[in-house]
């Protein structure tokens, strides 16, 4: 019950007893993150006539957490409950922080709770209290532009930054920027657009993702932060590149005979080179289980990717970029399959490449990338047409944009295409493949016919990838069908004989209607 929670949230902050009172809010946070991560924060949700009751004790906590924590950041701090964001404001601009004192590890937890009422309500609860006639949310004293700009001034505190004794408050500021401007809420959206241009928020956020030496989750939590304005406030993004541009001219200097050579770095160049640390820093990527690295390196390219997406016009970084960031993906398709994490960022590279430039696909094949996304492609196969049942929006995620890589590679470069096509039809299987050619072609000529039109493929064994291949030309999804079937059409050289050959008339009869290179019969939808 969500009020069940909540009067023990308000419990623990009303309790006197520092030591206690920090544990049993530990204890609160511990309980909530783990119902949150199993799925089950909406057992708490409740939809009977004490609606409003349970409305007004979210206010009520939210209120709790909001003092609270105003209350450990300025000790002198006393409430009057006027303007939540006046005083926010104020204990912003005034924060007094003793690393070595208790309330540093009391800061922390209160920075969690915080971050993690907001996901609470955002994600479980916040749907079920539409209909209460209120003008009030109740996570908007946490995110008000006082409050915001208190989260930046902790993630960007440098005594909290260096301090590796206390616990990891920027980290936990971070988190709660990210709740804070995260949803399409009213109160959300914002608190998203005051951050980016009222309190100059991502000067904070790039200050502190140029910082080195600093804790994975740290890092993990603000490259989310970027990763979310890049695609919510797209506005965001040439700000973030100017504060770099202009935070890195000044850090990175070199003086000569002609006085500084200014050298400057862009959002893009500072996020594959934090990439490049989280692959090749010890311990050998990914590292353990509670190793960040993975997660870390994943949002990196879904960053990437999001700024690819929102900026299609944008022009081409320089060689030395484009050059790195290809190392960085060669890097990540090489290594094993058998870690999930790796995987994952594997298809994360799978999405980045669907807008590389072609050049891309002749630095694949020289550095031994092309292999590792044809086994991304047989195993995404596995998944869509034997380990499960067909599902439209599932299938075509799985398998789409895989096959959409490899045929733009393959149409890029000759040498791509031929390593993809051996890999689909393995050359020690040609001469068996030749001779049932041969003989479809002389049953033809006896026939009359010029034109191949085996109904089947003429070797495409079950459980092979080209029989998964094939078997998706007639899949249900239609962005399925169309994608295997341009790839398989390339693969045979947008030769029709030898498509039909390869995948039988009856799967190849539509796409070539579609071609052009079948007279389909009146009405037939192709």
């Amino acid at each position: 019950m969500a009020e069940v929670i909540l009067e023990r949230l308000v419990q623990t902050l009303e309790n006197d007893a520092p030591p206690d009172q920090e544990q049993s809010l530990k204890e609160w946070n511990n309980d909530l993150e783990k119902e949150m991560l199993s799925g089950g924060g909406s057992q708490f949700v409740t939809t009977n006539d004490d609606s409003s009751e349970q409305f007004s004790a979210l206010n009520s906590a939210a209120d709790r957490l909001h003092t609270s924590l105003l209350a450990v950041v300025s000790p002198g701090y006393v409430g009057n409950g006027d303007d939540s964001n006046e005083e926010a404001d104020e204990v912003a601009n005034d924060i007094q922080i003793d690393v070595n004192n208790q309330n540093s590890s009391f800061l922390s937890e209160i920075l969690r709770a915080a971050g993690l009422f907001m996901r609470w309500y955002g994600q479980c609860l916040q749907s079920s209290f539409e209909s209460v006639s209120t003008s009030k949310n109740p996570t908007a004293r946490l995110k008000s532009k006082g409050m915001l700009l208190l989260y930046c001034k902790l993630l960007d505190d440098a005594t909290l930054q260096s301090n590796n004794e206390c616990p990891d408050i920027p980290r936990f500021a971070s988190v709660c920027i990210f709740r804070a401007t995260y949803g399409n809420d009213v109160v959300t959206a914002s608190a998203r657009k005051s951050f980016v241009h009222s309190i100059d928020g991502c000067t904070f956020l790039m200050r502190t993702l140029l910082k080195g030496d600093q804790p994975v989750p740290r890092i993990f939590s603000v490259v989310r932060n970027v990763h979310h304005l890049i695609s919510a406030a797209p506005e965001s993004f040439p700000k973030m590149e100017k504060i770099l541009e202009t935070l890195t001219a000044e850090e990175f200097s070199v003086e000569t005979e002609d006085g500084n050579d200014k050298k400057k770095y862009g959002l893009l160049e500072v996020l594959v080179a934090t990439l490049a640390w989280a692959l090749r820093s010890d311990p050998p990527f990914p590292g353990d289980p509670a190793d960040r690295r993975s997660d870390l390196a994943l949002e990196i390219l879904r960053s990437l990717f999001a700024m690819d997406a929102g900026k299609p016009s944008m022009p081409l970084p320089s060689n030395d970029t484009m050059t790195q960031i290809g190392m960085m993906l060669c890097e990540i398709l090489r290594l094993s399959n058998a870690d999930i994490r790796v995987y994952q960022c594997k298809l994360a590279v799978v999405a980045l490449l669907l807008n590389a430039p072609g050049e891309y696909s002749g630095y694949l094949a020289s550095n031994d990338g092309i292999k590792p996304l044809v086994n991304i492609m047989a195993y995404q196969l596995s998944t869509v047409v034997v380990e499960r049942t067909a599902n439209s929006a599932e299938d075509a995620a799985a398998v789409v944009p895989i096959l959409l890589v490899l045929r733009k590679l393959c149409q890029s470069n000759a040498t791509v295409l031929q390593t993809v096509k051996n890999e689909v039809f393995p050359p020690e299987l040609e001469d068996r493949f030749a001779e049932k050619v041969a003989a479809e072609m002389a049953k033809m000529q006896s026939d009359g016919q010029s034109k191949a039109k085996n109904m089947a493929p003429l070797d495409a064994p079950r459980g092979t990838v080209r029989w998964k291949l094939i078997r998706l030309m007639t899949w249900i999804d239609s962005s399925v069908k169309r994608s295997a079937c341009e790839l398989l059409w390339t693969l045979c050289d947008e030769d029709a004989t030898e498509f039909v050959l390869r995948t039988g008339f009856g799967n190849a009869v539509y796409f070539l209607g579609n071609k052009g290179l079948v007279t389909m019969p009146a009405g037939a939808n192709v």
